[in-house]
C-alpha cells in the first residue's frame, strides 16, 4: 500500500474556537471575492474598517454563477458585494500637533481601488492572501518622511497587515498626495 503524499499543515489559527472570530478573519469566500472583484472600496472611523468587495454588471448585462453569488452574495442593483469588517487604525498629528499612533480624534479615511484586476499592486496582495489570515487596515495621515512637508500638500498612506499564524507581512497599498479631497480627513 502507497503512503499518502504529505500534505500541507492546516493553517495555524490566531484566535480561540471558544470565542468570537477577530475581525479581518478571512475565510475562502471572502479570499475569492477579493481576488476577483472589480473594485475595491475601504474604509476606516473609530477603529474600525472595511474592505468592501464589488463584481459590476455594466448596463445589467451580466449573469452571475452560483459561485459568484456565494463570494458576494449582498446584491444591490447590478451590483454585488462582499464586506469584509476588521480592526483598523488611523495615525497623524491633531490640531494641537500631538501625534496619534493608533486612533486620530475624529478621523475618518476612505479610499476605491478602482479596475481591480488591473492594479497589480493589489492583484499581487490578493493573490497572497490564504483563508485562516487575519487583514489589519493601517492608514497614515500627513506623512512626513518626505520632503513634501515645504508644500501645501498632504501624503496620505494605507497599509495593509497580514497576520497568519505568528507570522505578519505589512503591504503599502495606497498613496495619495493631493492639496485637497485627502483619502484621510478630520473634524476640525
Amino acid at each position: 500500500m502507497l503512503d499518502e503524499p504529505e500534505r500541507d499543515p492546516q493553517p495555524e489559527i490566531p484566535y480561540t474556537a471558544d470565542g468570537p472570530d477577530p475581525h479581518g478573519l478571512l475565510y475562502y469566500s471572502d479570499v475569492q471575492a477579493l481576488r476577483r472583484a472589480d473594485t475595491i472600496t475601504v474604509r476606516a472611523q473609530d477603529g474600525l474598517g472595511s474592505i468592501q468587495a464589488t463584481l459590476t454588471a455594466p448596463d445589467g448585462l451580466r449573469i452571475y454563477t452560483a459561485h459568484q453569488q456565494r463570494a458576494f452574495p449582498d446584491a444591490a442593483g447590478f451590483l454585488r458585494h462582499r464586506r469584509i469588517t476588521l480592526d483598523a487604525d488611523i495615525a497623524g498629528f491633531d490640531t494641537d500637533r500631538r501625534w496619534h499612533d493608533q486612533q486620530l480624534p475624529g478621523a475618518a479615511a476612505a479610499t476605491v481601488i478602482d479596475n481591480a484586476p488591473l492594479n497589480e499592486v493589489w492583484q499581487s496582495i490578493a493573490a497572497f492572501l490564504r483563508p485562516a489570515d487575519v487583514l489589519r487596515l493601517r492608514f497614515r495621515a500627513d506623512s512626513s518622511h518626505d520632503p513634501l512637508s515645504g508644500y501645501p500638500l498632504h501624503r496620505d498612506e494605507l497599509h495593509l497587515l497580514i497576520q497568519r499564524g505568528r507570522r505578519q507581512w505589512m503591504f503599502l497599498l495606497e498613496v495619495t498626495v493631493r492639496s485637497d479631497n485627502r483619502m484621510v480627513t478630520t473634524a476640525d
